[in-house]
């Protein structure tokens, strides 16, 4: 069977750009990936894709913009074509927000029943919940509204994931509490049911950590969270039953002595649970950790250089014996094997060029 793989990408001069396009690949059997297309959408930052295998569709979301594209995929060639596009919501009216990033949003997921798209509105402040057609996307029903500080009208936390749970209706949500709007960081636990946003429980994180993204642990009983300025992996237990969340454990997604510039980017668990890698912009490397099969806990094992400069995405192939690197600022996505004994990642020496790429995904 055929692989394809999908690449996002940032476009807009004021990001300091490179990327056209969504960057459509064919993943031949020894590993090399053959260009298809590059295909433009309807604003710029075509930075966050999600691949909707039921109605072979993939959507994306268009970063410092207010708009999600639809696209139409042929499951022969791999190849898009455009649908139409849709509004993911109106941006915030807090006058403190930067007027350059409109809605942004950041991230998408879909429902465990695929038929909403649930989108995390950065500057918006909320998850908006967007059915899906048969022609494609409907506008948001309901927004699920994550304030600041107050529950005043113009607080907000600004979400930057949404991820679910491994086979179930519960998903996470991390939120930064940036200055602008009075936010808090947390990590917030949510239910999809009866087509509704249920929130059940939240954990508030140190002020200033800005809680960016997280996994699930294959067993559903584990969530970890990776925070962008503290530079910080978290645990947390989750009780499906009771629906809590609870912080577990902290630790430093770089190595003892590290003092410049960081920000922490992604965060993976492996498919056999007993791995998990967080990676790093600035020191430029993707940090490795065992997972207690006990408790979940986490030990670092060591760090590798991510094979380029800053390592915005992440992730690995449905096998796990692959893992795959962004690299923004260098505009390469590094090839990496996964050594399935000890964790660790080894270098293939295989870099796909791709101009500011973002997001990965695979069909």
């Amino acid at each position: 069977m055929t692989t394809y793989a999908y690449v996002g990408c940032r476009t807009s001069a004021w990001r300091g750009a490179r990327g056209k396009g969504i960057e459509v690949f064919r993943i031949t059997d020894s590993g090399v990936w053959e260009r298809l297309q590059c295909i433009a959408s309807i604003q710029d930052n075509p930075s966050w894709l999600t691949i909707d295998i039921k109605r072979n569709r993939l959507y994306a979301l268009h970063g410092d913009g207010d708009r999600v594209g639809v696209f139409k995929r042929d499951p022969a060639t791999g190849l898009l074509g455009w649908l139409h596009d849709q509004t993911t919501g109106p941006r915030h009216p807090n006058p403190d927000l930067d007027p350059n990033r409109k809605n942004n949003p950041v991230s998408a997921s879909l429902t465990p029943d695929m038929n909403t798209l649930l989108i995390a509105n950065h500057e918006g402040g909320n998850v908006a919940a967007l059915p899906i057609s048969d022609e494609g996307l409907l506008p948001p029903v309901h927004y699920a509204k994550i304030p600041g500080h107050t529950h005043a009208a113009m607080t907000l936390s600004r979400p930057h994931e949404v991820v679910f749970a491994p086979d179930g209706p519960l998903f996470a949500v991390p939120a930064q509490g940036r200055p602008a709007g009075k936010g808090i960081d947390m990590m917030r636990l949510y239910r999809w049911e009866h087509n509704q946003i249920c929130l059940l429980d939240e954990v508030r994180l140190p002020t200033g950590s800005w809680p960016r993204h997280a996994d699930f642990h294959p067993n559903g009983r584990w969530l970890y969270g990776i925070s962008e300025l503290s530079g910080t992996v978290t645990a947390f237990d989750i009780d499906a039953i009771k629906g809590t969340l609870s912080l577990k454990q902290t630790l430093s997604t770089l190595p003892e002595g590290y003092t410049q510039r960081n920000d922490a980017s992604e965060v993976e668990v492996h498919p056999s649970g007993r791995f998990l890698y967080a990676a790093n912009r600035g020191h430029d490397s993707i940090a490795v950790f065992e997972i207690s099969q006990y408790d979940g806990g986490l030990s670092p094992i060591g760090w590798v250089p991510c094979g380029g400069k800053t390592p915005r995405f992440t992730t690995l192939s449905p096998d796990g014996r692959t893992f795959y690197s962004a690299n923004e600022d260098s505009d390469n996505i590094q090839v990496f094997n996964v050594d399935s004994t000890t964790g660790m990642l080894l270098d293939t020496g295989i870099s796909i060029t791709s101009a500011s790429p973002t997001c990965i995904c695979f069909a």
